[in-house]
């Protein structure tokens, strides 16, 4: 029955294959039929001059899409060539070679691909793009011939070139208005060695030689900005022209200012800013359209970019679900996400050039930050002479602070007498912006309702952080509006919270750090918070602290205190 089903697929292959042959097979290889026909001179000329009548005489199986010489005069042949032969001399990789990309390969596929009389099917050519072949066309280019089988593969003819569209990616190299982001992505181009892709020619030294050498593009850049390279995707990408693009560079070069003990301190501070000019511009079309009818249509009420977080995610990634990072509301709308000044067609979607730039850099890199204090890789330490090991709780349904409570958990930070301390980390943060640092506290009525304890928590605040030669620097903070004990002394350094709210204590407003921790595994901004706590303070202050999260907010000058 196996051996009945193979040869009844290999019979109804072959009579659908054989029905498309136009003129039946000729006994030559497909080089030597382009050589001999004097409608494909230039043409040949072109394939001669870059190498590719070899592989068409080899025994690897092609299938050849080839301009007449009405569709490729021969002045076009030799800027082509001449194209080659410059793009050489700058040593410039075969595979990146325009003249080969954009040309010789965008008319010529790997393996047999015949037309039959009805139907379409999608080609790959060898730089990678998909091309509809229909009956009467290749893309929009006309067949003239077609299914003319060689030794080695199939030739067509064709009416008109085929025009070469570059995908996102190269799109963004190949217009003179957006070369500041494109050179700055294509800097960071590697070519990997495929060897299962490969074909192998045999064993030379001990070591194997290939026929053909498979490699494929990486690029460090395609973790932040998806692989926009990617054929069989589509994406949508803002880009600023070049003028934008420096004034962005220009403006966020001073939020990333490494201290000078940085490993690859020079490479952060120039890589840094500049990645927070593309992070957040691109969008693919899984996330942001829908099937309708036979087309996709894109989601007018909000954009997401590929680095945003689903909402079921974003608590995670970004500390709480109303953080939409990364996420625009009305794209369409004028200054919205999709405004610009014109858009770039590609072969995986398109470029939308922006001339004014509204991508709001507080929904991108400079954000707020949430440290959660019950999240134990944020503890820096405890002081261990003064207070007990902390432990966690949580806030129960019951609570009239239920989901008010960031997570619904919180560190207890409780003394062994009547004093406490403990340090967080605080990572993550740009130099040189103003930051609003809270420390929100649980009130005891959220996790006790018999609780008749209301004492509130007096403690100060510390910070370090790097200086630029790399030293750590302290801080002690003081409260803007000063509070008073009961016998009228000021309290110069201590903080008092409010216990029967959840109370967020600003320790810090518009706080510039002189370095950036952006990016850095090792923490170097910690925040130490301890109570101070006097015999004779112990019946109107606690040295307890319920610690909810510790909010880092970019400073806005228009909001007030209040809000």
């Amino acid at each position: 029955m196996a051996a009945l089903a193979i040869v009844g697929c290999s019979d109804t292959w072959n009579d659908h294959y054989e029905a498309g042959l136009a003129d039946g097979a000729v006994n030559s290889s497909l080089w030597e039929v382009i050589e001999g026909n004097s409608q494909l001179s230039n043409f040949a000329r072109v394939l001669k001059a870059t190498g590719y009548d070899k592989s068409l005489a080899s025994s690897q199986v092609f299938t050849v899409f080839a301009p007449t010489n009405d569709a490729l005069t021969s002045e076009q042949a030799d800027a082509i060539i001449e194209l080659y032969e410059q793009e050489q001399k700058k040593n410039i990789k075969e595979k990146d070679n325009r003249a080969i990309k954009e040309f010789v390969q965008n008319h010529i596929a790997l393996y047999n691909h015949s037309v039959a009389k009805t139907g379409a099917d999608s080609v790959v050519m060898m730089n990678g793009k998909y091309m509809l072949l229909t009956p009467e066309k290749l893309a929009d280019s006309p067949l003239l011939s077609t299914n003319l089988l060689t030794q080695n593969g199939l030739l067509f003819t064709l009416g008109s070139q085929v025009d070469y569209m570059g995908n996102v990616f190269e799109a963004l190299q190949l217009n003179s208005e957006l070369d500041s982001v494109g050179n700055f992505m294509a800097a960071f181009n590697e070519y990997e060695f495929v060897p299962g892709s490969s074909v192998a020619g045999g064993i030379e030294d001990g070591k194997t030689w290939y026929l053909d050498s498979v490699t494929v593009l990486t690029n460090d850049m395609f973790q932040y900005v998806d692989y926009i390279n990617s054929e069989d995707s589509v994406f949508w990408m803002v880009a600023p022209t070049n003028e934008v693009w420096n004034q962005l560079v220009d403006e966020y070069i001073p939020y990333f200012n490494y201290d000078n003990e940085v490993q690859k301190r020079d490479s952060l501070c120039w890589v840094k800013p500049r990645l927070a000019v593309i992070e957040g511009t691109t969008f693919s079309q899984t996330r942001n359209a829908k099937l309708a009818g036979d087309e996709y249509v894109w989601n007018t009420d909000s954009a997401m970019s590929v680095n945003a977080a689903n909402y079921s995610s974003r608590r995670y990634s970004w500390g709480r679900s109303d953080m939409k990072y990364y996420q625009y509301d009305k794209p369409f709308a004028e200054g919205g996400a999709y405004t610009g000044a014109f858009e770039i067609p590609c072969s995986n979607g398109k470029v939308i050039v922006a001339d004014q730039w509204n991508i709001d850099k507080t929904m991108t890199f400079y954000r707020e930050r949430l440290v959660e204090a019950e999240s134990r890789s944020n503890l820096d330490e405890v002081d261990e002479t003064t207070t007990n090991e902390l432990s966690y709780a949580s806030v129960e349904s019951w609570s009239p602070f239920y989901n008010q409570v960031s997570q619904n958990r919180y560190a207890n930070v409780v003394p062994k007498t009547d004093n406490s301390g403990v340090t967080f980390k605080l990572p993550g943060l740009l130099s040189n912006i103003g930051y609003d640092i809270y420390v929100v506290f649980v009130p005891i009525t959220a996790v006790d309702s018999l609780a008749t304890d209301f004492r509130p928590t007096r403690f100060q605040a510390a910070l370090s952080y790097h200086e630029q030669d790399g030293k750590q620097s302290e801080f002690l903070f003081q409260p803007e509006n000063k509070t008073y004990d009961e016998l009228g002394r000021a309290n110069i350094h201590n903080f008092v919270t409010d216990p029967m709210s959840l109370d967020s204590v600003l320790v810090a407003s518009n706080y510039k750090f002189p370095t950036c921790s952006f990016g850095l595994s090792d923490t170097q901004v910690f925040l130490q918070l301890k109570t101070d706590i006097r015999s004779r303070d112990r019946n109107n202050y606690t040295g307890a602290m319920r610690i909810d999260c510790i909010l880092i907010k970019p400073h806005d000058e228009t909001v007030t205190m209040d809000e």
